[in-house]
């Protein structure tokens, strides 16, 4: 009972997807388990395969990949109540090329593929609940590709009206800002003034 009622909100946010019924909540139970990551920690790094997806019970991470350099690109934020999971890699069950690392403490709710591919063949209906978070992760895919396309100063226009939580996350850094919108640090430094 006490692992159900902490499970709550992941059930509430599938929920909010599609419908879940009693039965397949009782069939994530046993297969969702619990990990917590400190700040900075890699919940999955660069090259290893992504076999789950996580839904974030608390805290805050960022899914990037490395550019030439040595620096960085972020591709989105994740915080409190969305899920989190290297799309491709999880798909095509391949190295991942993309990093997800926790940028505050970190509690997330992990099933893996094979458990969540169990659950969709007992209950198909669930195969309606991964395809709206494949459908979400890849609009967020989408959202960062177009908004590279535009130049740094309708990148930073625009990000107030996309993602405006974003700036008024202290956790997330101006450096960081710039990292996802692709401009140089010093511009969002000027920017912020």
């Amino acid at each position: 009972m006490k692992i159900k009622l902490l499970m709550d909100e992941f059930f509430q946010y599938l929920s909010s997807l599609h419908p879940l019924s009693d039965e397949i909540r009782a069939a994530l139970v046993g297969r969702c388990h619990r990990f917590s990551f400190r700040k900075n920690v890699p919940l999955l790094r660069t090259g290893d395969p992504c076999d789950w997806m996580a839904f974030i019970e608390k805290g805050l991470v960022k899914c990037c990949y490395d550019i030439s350099g040595g620096q960085e690109r972020i591709i989105c934020f994740l915080r409190t109540g969305e899920i989190t999971c290297a799309t491709s890699s999880f798909h095509a069950l391949a190295p991942s090329r993309l990093s997800i690392v926790a940028l505050d403490e970190t509690v997330i709710r992990k099933i893996s593929r094979v458990e969540a591919e169990a659950v969709a063949d007992k209950f198909p209906v669930f195969h309606t609940h991964l395809r709206k978070i494949t459908e979400l992760q890849s609009a967020q895919l989408e959202q960062h590709y177009l908004l590279q396309a535009e130049s740094a100063k309708e990148r930073l226009a625009r990000l107030p009206a996309l993602c405006g939580w974003i700036l008024k996350d202290k956790r997330i850094k101006q450096y960081m800002i710039a990292d996802y919108l692709g401009v140089d640090r010093a511009t969002v430094s000027r920017w912020k003034r």
